[in-house]
């Protein structure tokens, strides 16, 4: 069973009867918020849990063993409890996939089963506001009834769907319509911390009044449609501030007093709505001096997507300010392709053990959609099922040795090890290459931007040898998935999903040691119709699990690569 619980007891033995589980609520049997014994002899099965969350997860665990076990119980009594009372899940539905009703409650049923409580749906311009139709027309979006239904089907599960919004930075699909270009910082385009030029607008001008009536309308219609005391503003990245339309406030007070000026308006609108405002905490830590002068009882999430940095630090600093926040890490499945799955385990084992050390009121597991959001649902399960484990239970759940048959048995519905080896395998190809790219795969950038140059560091770093490191590693999968027989419908999506992830990772790593070594031609004819091929697998993937909307932006920026040929 995953997540592995606090402590279990095996008594040997079997039980066959077929009768219906007792439960009750009994908090003192049973003294931890969330917790539950499940105990199972030869004649009942109980599940006694401190509340009725705690119910609801001894029963979850029942059926995984029943899953394992599909004759038969073992005898055994199990008390668990949850090490983070919070533990939630943000999936990206801005860029550019947003899941059809089916695919959304599928993943909320898998969610249960790994005891998450929290779902945030990152959202930009998917979510259909009233009077801004000019934005969200073509993306197919999310409507208030739809979310209406998913907060239903989230509470019987017991998850809290929180609402989430960006109101700050990552505005640019509102900004590049006509009738918001005028509210952009930088409408012609910033200079980013990254070192490239972005042409394209990306935040709200913070001293233009109409910037917060907007923000403001977006709130006030989107908070009272969900019952959570949360609500996420976002106000990550807001990197080109001062670079454009507020550069004179900016010279005059500082760019952390503008920045935070506009973040309290924002938590005092949501406060007016009764709930808790959350937002994104790297701006604060590039300005430390504004710890102490956070809103009142705002949460603070600490995102970190690197294994080479530990929450440890920031997180002590926050406890001892007296900020209340949430650990941040992620499934390391964007800008991949087919994940990074070493980088993840780390990362989230890291996240937990700095949030469980200093207070942390929960842990949110992000999972992005960066730059087109080429990655399906099958690069997202090694990260999603391990900090599951470790959110829940990290000493249990520490090891990586379960891993492989969870990833199997929650997100494919299969027993063994088969399809959580391969995926495990999958994303971890990344280590086939010496150089380590931070955020990304090589190949990603190369697809991402086919046109840029190899000679700055990292990609300096890049071998022939680095590049066939990767193809191997990438082939033994590939020959694993010809091998593999998929047991049902999820199964072999799933193994479908990897087996294109494979497949066009392997075609960029052949064009990237191509541009290295300064082969020409780049491509040939057939190397054209392969990777048509593959794009055309891409949409009919897509299709199965999502909208339409987002599908054609998607396809524009994965089909760059040739039209740089």
């Amino acid at each position: 069973m995953f997540p592995r619980p606090q402590r279990m007891e095996l008594r040997g033995g079997r039980h066959t009867t077929t009768r219906t589980p007792q439960t009750r609520i009994d908090p003192g049997a049973v003294p931890r918020l969330q917790g539950y014994r499940l105990s199972i002899d030869a004649e009942n099965v109980t599940v006694t849990g401190h509340d009725a969350a705690g119910v609801f997860y001894g029963q979850q665990t029942l059926d995984l063993i029943r899953r394992q076990h599909p004759d038969w119980l073992p005898q055994l009594t199990i008390d668990d409890w949850p090490d983070l009372l919070v533990r939630g899940y943000m999936l990206d539905v801005s860029r550019d996939r947003v899941p059809t009703m089916a695919t959304f409650r599928e993943l909320i049923d898998r969610l249960a089963l790994l005891k998450f409580n929290q779902l945030q749906l990152y959202t930009e311009h998917t979510l259909a506001y009233a009077g801004h139709k000019e934005v969200w027309r073509d993306a197919s979006p999310i409507t208030f009834d739809e979310l209406a239904e998913l907060e239903t089907y989230c509470a019987a599960r017991f998850i809290e769907l929180v609402p989430c919004q960006n109101l700050f930075g990552h505005m640019h699909r509102w900004l590049l319509k006509p009738g918001y270009a005028d509210l952009a910082e930088t409408p012609d385009g910033w200079d980013t911390p990254w070192g490239y030029r972005e042409n394209r607008p990306h935040s709200l001008n913070p001293t233009d009044p109409r910037s917060f009536a907007l923000s403001a309308d977006l709130i006030d219609q989107l908070a009272p449609r969900l019952r959570s005391g949360l609500f996420n503003i976002g106000c990550d990245e807001t990197n080109d501030l001062g670079q454009g339309r507020s550069r004179a406030m900016v010279e005059r007070v500082g760019r952390a007093e503008v920045y935070l000026g506009y973040l309290t308006k924002l938590c005092g609108r949501v406060a007016a709505h009764g709930k808790t405002p959350m937002f994104w905490g790297d701006i604060v830590l590039d300005h430390p001096e504004l710890v102490p002068r956070l809103p009142d009882d705002a949460v603070l999430l600490n995102w970190n997507y690197e294994a080479t940095k530990s929450f440890d630090e920031d997180s002590a600093r926050f406890r001892g300010a007296g900020v209340r926040f949430y650990v941040c890490p992620g499934t390391s499945s964007w800008c991949s392709l087919g994940g990074r799955g070493r980088n993840a385990v780390d990362n989230l084992r890291d996240a937990a053990e700095a949030g469980i050390a200093h207070g942390a009121e929960g842990m949110l597991i992000t999972d992005w959609g960066d730059h087109g959001h080429w990655q399906p649902f099958a690069a997202s399960w090694i990260g999603l099922v391990y900090g599951a484990g470790v959110a829940w239970a990290l000493e249990p759940n520490r090891s990586e040795e379960p891993l492989v048959d969870a990833v199997s048995l929650i997100a494919g519905d299969e027993n063994g090890d088969e399809l959580g080896s391969i995926l495990w395998d999958l994303s971890n190809a990344y280590l086939g290459a010496g150089p380590k790219f931070s955020n990304q795969t090589f190949w990603f950038y190369h697809l991402r931007k086919p046109s840029a140059s190899f000679a700055d560091e990292p990609w300096a770093e890049l071998t022939p040898g680095d590049v066939a490191g990767v193809i191997e590693r990438l082939d033994a999968v590939t020959k694993r998935l010809e091998n593999y027989e998929p047991g049902n419908a999820e199964a072999t999506r799933l193994a479908d999903e990897a087996a294109w992830c494979a497949a066009v990772s392997r075609w960029a790593c052949r064009r990237v040691g191509r541009v290295i070594t300064k082969h020409d031609p780049l491509d040939t004819p057939e190397d054209v119709a392969g990777f048509t091929a593959l794009v055309d697998r891409f949409q009919a993937s897509w299709r199965q699990r999502y909208r339409p909307g987002g599908l054609s932006d998607s396809v524009e920026k994965l089909t760059a690569v040739l039209r740089n040929a």
